[in-house]
Formats: structure tokens, C-alpha cells, sequence
């Protein structure tokens, strides 16, 4: 039954609005690529990984009775990690649809390597078994030039939809949400939710920021959002909506309080150092499945830490807490 294909391939959460999953991804639960539909025009945010949900999108599109090759506006990438960007090439060569990115993250897109050369802190061993790696974060798709660069304030135009571009930067510096006014949509990528069922847990690549973060879910939390729509985690709506910023807010900070306790408590520490006692201590939920993404999130941590006076580097990695008094 055709019917059944179209439940499958993608589900509308609220009129105009479509999110397609792809497969159960471990920790990372279920990436979503979202379709806005308006005025037989499509924009597509977040095309997934080189194969998913990436190789569901045409479908899902065709079975909602649009042309994949003439509907489509643009396809829309929240920020350049692999799970964001692997589809877009594929798809692109399938619609010629522009892709739109912020000029921050389009390094990735251009140059896929330069996602495990300089966004996390690999040493030899990860980075061998990074390039093995079959989850999510795997690069393996080619480089593409971006066709056009998201900036702040703009808007794009799905029909008579309008989608402002809010940047964001804290989970990596180009990272961009979109906000749907008339619909009060917020389609967060990573920036909210990172993972699914537990706000709290999230990690930033080092070009990333905290205070970036911090400020974001400030912004973003009084932009009166009734859905929340994540790359990683079930949409939320009305009053959890709201929630999850607080949630993701203190999940920031009880890190870096954690952090700062741990440095005190050794007098000096490195990021190794403080990314054993965190693991031992289960403190905090952290990132499980590559130990690459916590040490990277302790590391940007401490340099917003550093710019908020309350710790000193004493070079080669090493760290103290500045005093209080």
C-alpha cells in the first residue's frame, strides 16, 4: 500500500510542517531533516547524513505530491557537522536546490575532513578509529561549495512563509537556528538539544563557544516558541517548548561548575585529568559514545571559563582556578 510508504517516509507536525527521520542512531536517537511547505514550494532544513535520512528526502517529498527537481527553494544546513551537511551534496546533485550555510561552518562542507582535522580534539588512536567510525559523525561524502551564506537577521521565503535567520555560534561558530513567526517554529538543529530524552547532555566542537550558548538559549527562550523542533530529539511544544531551554541552560552551567570544583579540588589540572574525574564522578550526563566529544566540550569550557576570569592557563595544557578573594 502506497499509503504506507507516505506514514513512513516522512509525518506532519503541524500544517505545513514535515519532519523525516532516519534510522535509530545509538546515543544520537533518531536524526531528523524537517520540510516546510507552503505555496507548492519546499525548503529543506537539515539534509542528515550521506545516507540518512538524506536518501529519504525524494521521496518524502515526491509522496507529498511536489517535484523534487523544481519545488524546492533551498536546502538549509543549521551548522556543518557531518549528521548536518553529509546529505547535502547528494541531494543537491538530485534537485539542484542552493544550499544555504553559515560562512563559519562552510569549511566543513567544503573540506568534510576538516571536521576531524580542527572541530574536535582527536589524538592519533580516535582519529584512526574516527575515520572507521559508521555512526553519525562518520565523513564520508565529498566536498561542496555552498551556494548561498546564512546570515543574522535575514529572512527566507518558502511561499508566503518567512523563516528568520537567528546565528547562534555556541555549538559551533556558524551554527544558525531558523524561526517560523507565523507558526511560532523554532527549528533549534543542535544548538537546544543535542540528544535525545535529556536536554542536559550536549557537547560544542572547538570552534564552538559557552558564553555564545548561554547567550543563544537567553535570546532564543524569549522569542515565545511553541514548538521546538530539534535535529536529535522529539519536537516539543507549548510549555515544554520552554523547558528546554532552561533544562539545556543548566545543563551548562552544573559543567562548568563541576569543572571549576575539580580544578580546585587538584589545584591544577588538564583537560585529561578533568575529563577522568567528570567520567568516574557520572556528575553529569555527558557524551558516551566518542570520548572525543566530551574532552573537545571541557576544552572550549575552560576558555570560556578563562574569559570569565575565574581560570588562569599556566601553559601546556595545564589549568588553575583563579581565587575568589
Amino acid at each position: 500500500m502506497r499509503l504506507g510508504v507516505i506514514e513512513m517516509a516522512s509525518t506532519e507536525i503541524i500544517p505545513g510542517i514535515h519532519v523525516v527521520r532516519g534510522r535509530f542512531a545509538g546515543e544520537f536517537g533518531f536524526i531528523a531533516s524537517y520540510l516546510i511547505i507552503d505555496e507548492d514550494e519546499v525548503l529543506v532544513i537539515d539534509p542528515g547524513t550521506a545516507g540518512d535520512p538524506g536518501n529519504r528526502l525524494e521521496k518524502s517529498i515526491k509522496n507529498l505530491g511536489l517535484d523534487p527537481k523544481t519545488d524546492i527553494v533551498g536546502i538549509v544546513c543549521t551548522h556543518g557537522h557531518p549528521d548536518h551537511v553529509g546529505g547535502a551534496g547528494r541531494f543537491k546533485r538530485v534537485t539542484n536546490a542552493p544550499i544555504m550555510i553559515h560562512r563559519e561552518d562552510a569549511e566543513i562542507l567544503q573540506k568534510p575532513g576538516d571536521f576531524l582535522n580542527n572541530r574536535l580534539i582527536l589524538n592519533r588512536a580516535q582519529r584512526f578509529s574516527m575515520k572507521l567510525d559508521k555512526g553519525p559523525l562518520r565523513v564520508n561524502f565529498r566536498g561542496i561549495e555552498p551556494d548561498e551564506f546564512l546570515e543574522h537577521g535575514k529572512d527566507i521565503h518558502v511561499g508566503s512563509t518567512s523563516l528568520k535567520v537567528i546565528h547562534t555560534g555556541g555549538h559551533s561558530a556558524g551554527h544558525c537556528v531558523l524561526f517560523d513567526t507565523s507558526r511560532k517554529a523554532l527549528f533549534t538543529g543542535d544548538e537546544v538539544n543535542n540528544f535525545p530524552n535529556d536536554p542536559r547532555k550536549f557537547y560544542v566542537d572547538t570552534s564552538g563557544s559557552i558564553v555564545a550558548k548561554l547567550t543563544a538559549l537567553e535570546t532564543l527562550s524569549k522569542l515565545g516558541a511553541e514548538h521546538v523542533l530539534p535535529s536529535h530529539d522529539t519536537p516539543h511544544i507549548y510549555g515544554d517548548a520552554l523547558l528546554q531551554f532552561e533544562s539545556v541552560r543548566d545543563g551548562v552551567i552544573h559543567l562548568q561548575d563541576i569543572i571549576l570544583t575539580y580544578i580546585e579540588a587538584r589545584e591544577e589540572a588538564d583537560v585529561e585529568q578533568l575529563v577522568f574525574d567528570i567520567r568516574q564522578a557520572r556528575s553529569v550526563p555527558i557524551p558516551q559514545s566518542l570520548e572525543a566529544l566530551l574532552t573537545t566540550t571541557v576544552h572550549v569550557t575552560l576558555l570560556g571559563l578563562k574569559e570569565a576570569g575565574l581560570v588562569r592557563d599556566l601553559g601546556k595544557g595545564v589549568w588553575t582556578r583563579i581565587g575568589e578573594g
